[in-house]
């Protein structure tokens, strides 16, 4: 069963993440006013904060990687789980086309 309950000590952490990330982003379009005219002030708040969200929850991709390796190789462990989603990602892109 999943320790990854809403409510729990993690699911906080990871919201965290996102506003802490969407605010580090903002901040950002406010000292480089080039990302905001080359990107948009939206876009910079979605990835900013799709990172900050990623990187309070390293733990679970170390898992899901962890769960397909079999290994105690943290490196490999956290490259196997952040590739999940991006392959998740290529295969819709594909076969929305």
């Amino acid at each position: 069963m999943s320790s990854f309950k809403p409510g729990g000590k993690k699911w906080g952490r990871q919201w965290v993440g996102i506003f802490g990330g969407a605010a580090i982003g903002w901040a950002l379009t406010l000292v480089i006013p080039g990302l905001e005219e080359r990107f948009g002030m939206l876009t910079v708040l979605l990835w900013s904060a799709a990172i900050g969200g990623i990187l309070t929850s390293l733990d679970g991709f170390m898992r899901a990687g962890a769960a397909l390796t079999r290994r105690d190789n943290r490196a490999l462990n956290l490259l196997v789980g952040l590739g999940i989603p991006i392959l998740l990602l290529v295969v819709l892109y594909l076969v929305a086309r």
